[in-house]
């Protein structure tokens, strides 16, 4: 399934998740930058009030993009926007493939009305992220027209569905970024080990060449710490190895489709897949708010 045929609500959340994300992201890079920056320019300082204020000026501006972090609260806001966005996908597979709290009713509008009741009581629990949900899309409908024809599949046509789009799409999202993350986190600790090395072997030519002034390793020092901090943003690992217990959680689940012999138990299927795919994210944002 593409973005535009989930909710309004997704897209907004989704879109405002992604945005929060990539704006925290550059604004660490651009701190740390700019603090690798100002290390290299103390290393032979002119001694010129030109060069002192360029120099100042550089830490300066590392300064306001550290007060612009913690006022605009960018990852508070790429965590929160993201635990809408799930819980809202996680609800429309619900409605979709006739499961709790969306069983068939006699009446289309009493399911379509659960529904909107759910949505509602999603932004009102967050209601914080008022001014991130607007937009153009938020002039979109919430119930779709692909969800309603999906649910008027039968209960084969709706397990046949769920498989190939949920249940494998999810499976091989979560091993690849279980893979992508470890290949990462290998690069990086390497890259940290470097660099600390090379700090370490500055600090040993600087006894060997006492005469020689230059040494970069105040740079090398700083560098080390925006990698180490990256790391510590990414968590690498940590992630790596969560979701590659999701992933066969989600390969164990699997192989119980072929169990869900009725629509009650399909329901109870869908119930424990969506459980499974829900928690990484609603962990997350758990820990985000300790």
């Amino acid at each position: 399934m593409d973005n535009e045929s989930y909710p309004a609500l997704f897209q907004s959340s989704d879109c405002a998740s992604n945005d929060a994300q990539a704006s925290y992201l550059r604004a660490i890079k651009a701190h740390v930058a700019l603090l690798i920056f100002g290390a290299g320019l103390t290393i032979n300082p002119l001694p010129t009030t030109e060069y002192s204020l360029l120099n100042a000026l550089v830490f300066l501006c590392a300064l306001g993009v550290s007060i612009l972090i913690a006022s605009k609260k960018f990852e508070k806001n790429w965590y929160s926007a993201r635990a809408v966005a799930e819980s809202v996908k996680t609800a429309t597979w619900r409605y979709m493939m006739k499961t709790e709290p969306f069983l068939d009713a006699e009446k289309r509008k009493e399911v379509n009305s659960i529904f909107r009741n759910l949505l509602n009581e999603i932004l009102k629990t967050n209601n914080q992220l008022g001014d991130l949900l607007g937009g153009e899309v938020s002039s979109e409908e919430q119930i779709t027209e692909y969800m309603e024809v999906t649910r008027n599949y039968t209960l084969e046509e709706r397990k046949e569905f769920y498989l190939k789009n949920r249940i494998d799409e999810q499976r091989k999202w979560y091993a690849h970024k279980s893979a992508e993350n470890k290949r990462k986190g290998t690069r990086f600790f390497y890259l940290l080990v470097l660099l600390q090395s090379l700090a370490i072997a500055c600090v040993l030519l600087r006894i060997a060449y006492p005469s020689w002034g230059l040494w970069p390793t105040d740079v090398f020092v700083v560098a080390a710490g925006g990698v180490l901090t990256w790391i510590q943003l990414k968590r690498f690992q940590e992630i790596s190895a969560a979701y590659g217990l999701t992933a066969h959680e989600i390969g164990i689940i699997r192989g119980k489709l072929a169990e869900a012999e009725t629509d009650s138990e399909f329901s109870e299927f869908v119930r424990d897949a969506e459980n499974a795919f829900s928690r990484e994210h609603t962990q997350w944002a758990a820990k985000h708010e300790q």
